[in-house]
C-alpha cells in the first residue's frame, strides 16, 4: 500500500515543513520558552523548498538523509540546551559540554538506576531515529511531475532569500504595522545557534589557551607547595556541603528553615565556645559539577570547565594540599561519592583518600546519598583528630543535600553510638523512590531547605564536639542548586563559614569582607572562589601581614 504521502506531495511537503520548522524553533525554547519568539524558520523554509526543486538524481536519498540527520542532531542541541539552561543557569557550549556526556550517562545512572537509565537513552535513541526516518520518507515523497512547483519556488526563494539577508528580519526595517508582525514572526534559529557556538568555540579556544599559559607561567607558589606557617600546629578542615547557595538564605520558601538553622548554628557554637565569622564566594558553576569548584577552591585558579580542570591536572599545578604538606600537615580526602577508582585524587596528592568503600558503612543508602552526612563528619573526627599526633588538613564533600535531597532524616543525639553506621537502620528503605523525585520539580522543591538545615546540622554537631583552639573548619556550599529548582537567575554565590576556638585565627577574616556569626554579607561583598587560597597565604603564610 502506498504512503498517503506518496500519494500527495503537497501533504508531503507541508507535513514536512511542519516537523522541520518545529524541530529549529525548539532552539528557542530555552531562553523565550513557549510559544518560541518566532513561528516560523528560514532554514526550515529553505530546506524544504529546495528538496522540493530538487529533480530526481542518484545521490537524491543521501541529501534528504543528511538534511533528516541535521535535523537530528538540532533536536538533540535542543534538548541539551534546555536541560543546562534548567540545572545550571547558562546555554550549552558545545566546546565544553560534549566531554561531559559519560559523566552525565553515570549521573543518570547513580540517580535513576541501570534499568531506567538505559530505558530513557534507549528511548532518546529510538525517537531520534525515528524523527530522522521520517522526515527522509517525508522530503523523498515529493518530486517529479506532482511536486508542487509553485509552492516549493516560493518557499526556496522566502527561504534562502531571508537566509541570505534579502528579506529583513528585524522589525526596525519595516513600516507598515502588518510587514513589522509578519517579519517578527520570521527567524533564523539555526543560524543564529551554529553562530552563536562558532564565536564561542573561538573565544573559548582563545580563553582555554591563555588559561594554559597562566597555567604554565610562573606564579607565587614553588611547584611543592608554599607553607602556611600560621597553620603549622592546627589542624585544618575543608568541607563543602553540596548544593548549599545564598539562594536557600534569601529566597523562598527556603529562607525560613535555613535562617532558623544558622541562627540555631549560632547558638550552637557559642555555647560550645567556638568563634564563627561568614563570608561570601563566588562558585565557579551552578547547579552541579561540584569538583569544579574543589578545584577552584584548592588551586587559587578559576575551573569553570572540564577542560580547564583537566589542563590543570595534567600539568601538575600545586594545590593547598601541597601548601598543607609543606606546612607539616598530614593530607586526607573523605569523599562518600566517590564509588570507584579516583586518578584525579592520587594527582591531587593526597596523603591518604577515604572514599565510599573505605569508610567502611554498614548501614542503609539515604536515598541517593549512600551515607548521612552525620556519618561522614563522624569520620572525619576519627580519621583527622582523634588520636592524631601531627596537625591534618582534610577536605570532605557531603551526600545529605544532593538532589532530589529525599529522604530528609535527623541527626542522631548520640554520636558515639554511629559506629559502623548501623545505628541508622531505622531509615532502611525510606526515600528508596527518590528517582521518582526528578520528574517532579515541585516536590524536589519541598525537600530542598530541609535537606540543607540537615546538613548545617550535622556540620554543628562536629563542630560543637571536635572543633577547639588547635582547628580551623572551613564550610562552605560548593554551589548553588538547579535554577529549575531555585528559581531562575540565582548567580552563583555560596556562604562560607568559619569556625574556630581561637577568635585570633578569625581576625584577618574580618578585614576582608567576612562578618560574625553566620549569616553572610550582601553580594557587594562576595570574591570569587578563586581568591581563597591565596587569601588563606595572606592571611596564614609568608605574607601574613600583607592586607588581605
Amino acid at each position: 500500500m502506498r504512503s498517503p504521502f506518496r500519494r500527495s506531495p503537497l501533504l508531503a511537503l507541508l507535513v514536512a515543513l511542519a516537523v522541520l520548522n518545529g524541530v529549529f524553533l525548539a532552539l528557542e525554547f530555552p531562553w523565550a520558552g513557549f510559544p518560541p519568539a518566532h513561528a516560523l524558520a528560514l532554514e526550515a523554509v529553505a530546506s524544504v523548498g529546495l528538496a522540493a526543486l530538487l529533480p530526481p538524481f542518484r545521490g537524491r536519498r543521501w541529501l534528504t538523509g543528511a538534511i533528516a540527520l541535521f535535523a537530528v542532531v538540532i533536536a538533540l542541541c535542543a534538548i541539551g540546551d534546555t536541560l543546562v539552561q534548567r540545572m545550571q543557569g547558562r546555554s550549552l557550549n558545545l566546546y565544553t559540554d560534549l566531554g561531559l556526556i559519560p559523566i552525565l550517562i553515570e549521573l543518570m545512572v547513580s540517580n535513576l538506576g541501570m534499568v531506567v537509565a538505559t530505558a530513557l537513552i534507549v528511548a532518546l535513541g529510538i525517537a531520534a531515529f525515528l524523527l530522522g526516518l521520517g522526515l527522509q520518507h517525508l522530503l523523498r515523497s515529493f518530486h517529479g511531475h506532482n511536486t508542487p512547483w509553485p509552492l516549493a519556488l516560493g518557499l526556496t526563494v522566502l527561504g534562502v532569500g531571508g537566509l541570505a539577508g534579502i528579506v529583513p528580519l528585524s522589525e526596525s526595517e519595516a513600516t507598515e504595522s502588518a510587514a513589522k508582525a509578519a517579519i517578527s514572526s520570521i527567524g533564523r534559529p539555526v543560524w543564529g545557534f551554529i553562530d552563536f557556538e562558532w564565536q564561542r568555540a573561538l573565544d573559548t579556544r582563545i580563553a582555554l589557551d591563555n588559561f594554559g599559559e597562566r597555567l604554565a607561567a610562573e606564579t607565587p607558589y614553588p611547584a611543592e607547595g608554599l607553607p602556611l606557617s600560621g597553620l603549622a600546629d592546627i589542624h585544618v578542615i575543608l568541607g563543602f556541603i553540596e548544593s548549599y547557595g545564598v539562594a536557600a538564605i534569601e529566597r523562598d520558601p527556603f529562607a525560613g528553615t535555613v535562617k532558623r538553622r544558622l541562627a540555631s548554628l549560632q547558638r550552637t557554637l557559642d555555647d560550645a565556645g567556638l568563634s564563627v565569622v561568614t563570608g561570601r564566594v563566588t562558585a565557579a558553576t551552578l547547579g552541579g559539577q561540584s569538583w569544579l569548584n574543589h578545584a577552584t577552591f584548592l588551586s587559587g585558579l578559576p575551573i569553570t570547565s572540564q577542560l580547564r580542570f583537566e589542563l590543570m591536572m595534567n600539568r601538575s599545578r600545586p594545590t593547598l594540599i601541597d601548601d598543607f604538606a609543606a606546612t607539616g600537615h598530614r593530607t586526607l580526602a573523605v569523599m562518600p561519592g566517590i564509588t570507584r577508582a579516583w586518578p584525579e585524587g592520587e594527582r591531587y596528592g593526597y596523603d591518604a583518600i577515604h572514599t565510599e568503600n573505605s569508610m567502611h558503612y554498614r548501614g542503609p543508602p539515604i536515598g541517593w546519598a549512600s551515607m548521612p552526612d552525620q556519618f561522614t563528619w563522624q569520620r572525619v573526627a576519627e580519621y583527622a583528630l582523634t588520636g592524631i599526633g601531627s596537625p591534618t588538613f582534610t577536605e570532605l564533600a557531603t551526600l545529605s543535600s544532593h538532589a532530589p535531597w529525599y529522604p530528609v532524616i535527623e541527626p542522631l543525639d548520640d554520636w558515639h553510638s554511629l559506629g559502623d553506621g548501623k545505628a541508622f537502620a531505622r531509615w532502611t528503605g525510606v526515600g528508596d523512590d527518590y528517582a521518582t523525585l526528578w520528574q517532579d520539580p515541585d516536590r524536589m522543591r519541598d525537600y530542598y531547605a530541609p535537606a540543607i538545615d540537615y546538613a548545617l546540622a550535622s556540620a554543628a554537631g562536629f563542630a560543637s564536639r571536635y572543633v577547639d583552639d588547635h582547628t580551623l573548619l572551613i564550610v562552605l556550599g560548593d554551589h548553588q542548586a538547579a535554577p529549575a529548582v531555585i528559581g531562575s537567575n540565582p548567580g552563583r554565590d555560596v556562604p562560607i563559614h568559619v569556625i574556630s576556638g581561637d577568635p585570633a585565627l578569625l581576625t584577618g577574616f574580618l578585614d576582608a569582607g567576612f562578618r560574625p556569626g553566620t549569616l553572610p554579607p550582601g553580594p557587594e561583598s562576595a570574591r570569587p572562589m578563586e581568591t581563597m587560597r591565596g587569601l588563606l597565604h595572606r592571611l596564614y603564610g609568608e605574607a601574613r601581614n600583607a592586607a588581605p
